[in-house]
């Protein structure tokens, strides 16, 4: 199956702590007034930069001639140790054009308009089965042009740094295009490891002031909504099989079952969970009598629904005795359904509903999913509860990228203030003469204190998170004298 599982990105680079459910990120940063223009530098490319084209091919043609640099030993290696070195180390390091020509050809795919990777045809026909080998390479091109941001914010080239982060985040958004879930999820490692480096950048000497850049972003950086989607679809692939228009026999009822009992028990074991038991639980609700006549007595009565609600004032009498012939070839048909195939159609519509109850959440906030979630956690997911979408979980990531994006932003703010008054920092944020973000986990502004030259910036985690470290980040802001 295409899943991935996802783990918040590590800011490796940064002087950091862990503490018992906190991470704490010092940032020592020089004052810095806005640039003039105001966007002078931008973190997307814009209109002037794009040319016609779809990226998506070009991201994949870099690796046709460039496989040593990418995936041999030695550049594995290499790429792993430039990634962690701390700046001033990697400034002695005799490299000025890392990955030359195949990272320009990325920067250039990145700035074309049309991004189409061709999934969908593939993602309604294969179902569970699609593979996205995709992926990985364009994990380990973000790693390669990671690498060359941190080698130019090292030499200080800051309008060079600028381009790569541009190039950084424009894959991560066409990623975030890209109909499953696994890319979208590699759409936000990528930003996370552009903002990674963009926290180095800020607190090199002479860096431009990027508050007005990065108010400039749109939010959220990465979509998640066609990953979403195309997990709709490819279990929709699955359950194609199923008939409610006709008798199954016994051979088509087994192939079916082996089929997503298969499918299920592949997708735990790569997730290290326990088999879920899907034909035990069909067997146990097969062999509840009552139940399964009280499912066809709901199937006949939802089927009957749809048919009255074809009336009309205008119905011919002809009309009327047709719709009378399907009730009855409808009621002969569902009394013939064998019991399992009763209940694999409940359980499918049980599916339906539950997805959609989740689906409906991609829209809000992550703390006005909070609040709307309680019951659908206590209703439990059904024997399909492995198909559902993970939108809980990629709202989450989603703002937790945003969330780093937005204390970033302060961190700006407090450069543009500090500019202005002798190197200092303000007291509290209503001091601050800009516009500010709130936290997205909870719609509120980010917790602010000034202790003599360090400013904390604090945000909230999601219900649940309150003990883990990765969403819960405060940053320490001191001004470099």
């Amino acid at each position: 199956m295409t899943r991935i599982f996802f783990s918040v990105v590590a800011l490796a680079a940064l002087p950091l702590t862990s503490r018992a459910g906190e991470t704490v990120v010092r940032l020592v940063v020089p004052p810095m007034p806005a640039p003039k223009p105001a966007l002078k530098y931008l973190l997307l490319p814009e209109v002037r930069e794009l040319k016609s084209g779809n990226p998506a091919q070009y991201y994949l043609r870099c690796f046709a001639e460039q496989r040593n640099f990418f995936f041999s030993k030695q550049g594995v290696a290499q790429r792993a140790r430039y990634q962690s070195m701390p700046l001033a180390k990697l400034a002695t390091e005799k490299v000025r054009d890392y990955g030359g020509n195949v990272l320009r050809q990325v920067d250039w795919a990145a700035r074309l308009n049309a991004i189409d990777w061709e999934m969908v045809s593939r993602l309604q026909s294969e179902g569970m089965d699609l593979s996205l080998p995709e992926l990985g390479p364009l994990r380990v091109l973000a790693a390669a042009l990671q690498v060359r941001f941190r080698f130019e914010v090292a030499g200080r080239r800051f309008d060079d740094a600028v381009r790569t982060a541009k190039t950084m985040f424009a894959l991560a958004r066409h990623l975030g295009e890209y109909p499953a879930e696994s890319a979208n999820f590699t759409g936000l490692s990528v930003a996370g490891l552009a903002v990674d480096t963009l926290e180095e950048m800020v607190q090199q000497p002479a860096c431009p002031n990027l508050y007005w850049a990065l108010t400039d972003m749109p939010s959220p950086l990465v979509d998640m909504r066609k990953g979403l989607q195309g997990s709709r679809a490819l279990a929709a692939a699955e359950f194609r099989p199923l008939r409610e228009d006709a008798v199954m026999t016994e051979e088509e009822l087994e192939k079916l079952v082996s089929r997503l009992s298969g499918v299920m028990g592949f997708d735990r074991e790569q997730a290290g969970r326990t088999p879920r038991g899907l034909r035990a639980g069909l067997a146990a609700r097969v062999k509840d009598a009552e139940k399964v006549h009280a499912i066809r007595k709901r199937l006949l009565a939802e089927y009957r629904a749809v048919l009255v609600g074809q009336t009309s004032e205008k119905e011919t009498t002809r009309a009327f005795f047709a719709r009378l012939l399907k009730m009855s070839s409808a009621k002969d048909r569902i009394e013939k359904f064998p019991p399992l195939q009763v209940v694999l159609l409940d359980e499918k519509k049980e599916y339906e509903i539950r997805r959609d109850e989740r689906m409906k959440l991609l829209a809000l906030a992550p703390w006005q999913i909070d609040a709307l979630d309680g019951e659908e956690r206590q209703r439990g997911d059904g024997l399909f509860g492995d198909f559902l979408p993970r939108v809980i979980q990629a709202r989450r990531a989603q703002a937790h990228l945003e969330q780093r994006l937005a204390l970033l932003r302060h961190v700006e703010a407090l450069r543009l203030y500090a500019a202005g008054h002798d190197g200092k920092l303000p007291d509290k944020l209503s001091d601050l003469a800009v516009p500010l973000p709130t936290d997205p986990f909870t719609g509120k502004p980010f917790v602010y204190q000034r202790k003599g030259a360090i400013a904390q910036l604090r945000g909230r985690s999601p219900r649940g998170e309150e003990q883990n470290s990765a969403y819960n980040i405060r940053y320490e802001v001191s001004i470099r004298r």
